[in-house]
């Protein structure tokens, strides 16, 4: 136990490192290493302790174990302005190379055989670029010595989750579950366009980061309906945070939808969607298991548009920026649809100790060429995954697994997408033709003591 705590305390530590991520949006299709190398399908199959946060009900049926997960995340991020045929150039997205790690545990409670107690911190969602000054518009296209327009921009978003957990196995084919969760966000973003025909300077910097704490709760249930197939199902509720507050200087929120570059405190109220998912879990052998999920995330409730709010007067309305400000808020327009995620996984047990896996998740983006102009720092484009991996058993309680996750290159170039007040800056095109780009890697590790 004192090995294990000391363990606990290292991820801990590495978990205040962790940068950004993406894939479902920017939520891990899953979390650690079996249910990554499933392709997230486990909904109706949990294999550790990282269920809490999938399905609750599964904490039930995993016996007393520790999981630990520790991954190296490898994303591929560029924004490209060449298509846009004004001399413009590309950038990538800054580091490639993430820690990604997380804990989890559960045990017989209350002295009963039939409750379990469980809970961890799990790394589920991020997302985030670094692009350096770069061109859109080249020195000398808009006319003789017209200065180059240039993008800088910037952005981290951390989302962690504690579930302290309850399950319960009803009887032999039913278990249930339920989880509180806790959770911790943290939020930084920058757009700076320089040179800008007919504005000058435009800047949305909330550049230093603040940290929340926000709330929620998680509810599962699993059944036998047969010794060969299991169905699952889980509901997780939207995840509640107070707005995120930003010491803001002078000229630091400009332009960017009307900003009059009032200094002060502003602030940005992101909360987190609610989601569900419902599975199956199919043994054609004893051993082979077969799986498959669906789910539900509604971004369009929470990533759509978001709120910036700032002091009085601090954005305008009507384009005229001589009246003075005349609204304290603004949305700012990310656009996000909800998704539907489609999972399937496969584990093959050719000996005792080794489990084979592999997985494939599919999610259309929640972001498409309308909504370019407006991501450029969010660039939640990945659709397809393929994963695999494997789990040995190390005598009597301990085990090692690995994972290795590929999401495929997809591109999105900007059609109608620059907001009506941007347009005769770019001599009225609605089209910003500006294309934004994601690829992701993954290789993880999992260790996991069975009591």
């Amino acid at each position: 136990m004192r090995k294990i705590t000391i363990i606990l305390a290292v991820f801990m530590v590495l978990g205040l490192t962790v940068p950004s991520f993406a894939t479902n949006g920017y939520q891990l299709i899953g979390v650690g290493q079996k249910q990554k190398s499933m392709g997230g399908a486990v909904t109706a199959a949990p294999m550790d302790a990282m269920t809490a946060i999938t399905n609750p009900a599964g904490m039930a049926r995993i016996g007393s174990r520790a999981d630990f997960s520790m991954e190296a995340f490898m994303p591929q991020r560029e924004v490209d302005f060449s298509s846009m045929g004004l001399g413009g150039a590309s950038e990538s997205g800054g580091s490639e190379l993430y820690g990604v790690p997380s804990i989890g545990w559960t045990a017989p409670a209350f002295d009963r055989n039939d409750m379990f107690f469980g809970g961890g911190m799990f790394a589920t969602s991020g997302l985030g670029v670094d692009y350096g000054q770069v061109t859109m518009i080249g020195a000398g296209v808009l006319g003789p010595g017209s200065p180059a327009v240039t993008f800088d921009g910037y952005s981290a978003i951390q989302f962690w989750k504690m579930a302290p957990t309850v399950a319960w196995n009803v009887n032999d084919r039913l278990s249930v579950g339920a989880a509180l969760n806790v959770d911790y966000q943290s939020v930084t973003l920058r757009e700076t366009f320089l040179f800008v025909p007919l504005f000058g300077p435009l800047n949305l910097d909330l550049g230093r980061p603040t940290s929340q704490l926000g709330y929620g709760a998680s509810v599962g249930v699993l059944y036998d309906p047969t010794p060969w197939l299991t169905v699952g199902a889980s509901y997780t509720s939207k995840q509640y945070f107070a707005a995120g507050e930003y010491r803001v200087g002078v000229d630091d929120v400009f332009g960017v939808n009307g900003g009059m570059g009032l200094a002060g405190t502003y602030e940005l109220d992101l909360d987190y969607p609610q989601q569900a998912a419902v599975g199956v879990a199919v043994r054609p052998h004893e051993k082979v298991l077969v799986t498959a999920d669906i789910k539900w995330i509604n971004w369009s409730d929470t990533h759509d548009k978001v709120e910036l709010k700032g002091p009085a007067n601090s954005f305008d309305t009507d384009g005229n920026f001589l009246n003075g400000g005349e609204t304290d808020k603004t949305d700012l327009d990310f656009g996000w649809e909800d998704q539907w995620v489609y999972a399937l996984g496969v584990q093959v047990t050719p000996m005792e100790q080794l489990n084979v896996r592999a997985g494939y998740n599919y999610s259309k983006a929640p972001i498409d060429e309308e909504d370019v102009f407006n991501n450029l720092i969010f660039p939640a484009l990945v659709e397809q995954h393929f994963a695999i991996g494997f789990d040995y058993t190390l005598g009597a309680h301990w085990g090692l697994g690995l994972t290795y996750m590929k999401a495929f290159k997809e591109t999105e170039k900007g059609q109608n997408d620059i907001p009506v007040g941007f347009r005769p800056a770019f001599g009225g095109s609605a089209n910003s033709n500006a294309k934004i780009s994601l690829e992701e890697d993954s290789v993880g590790v999992q260790l996991t003591y069975v009591f």
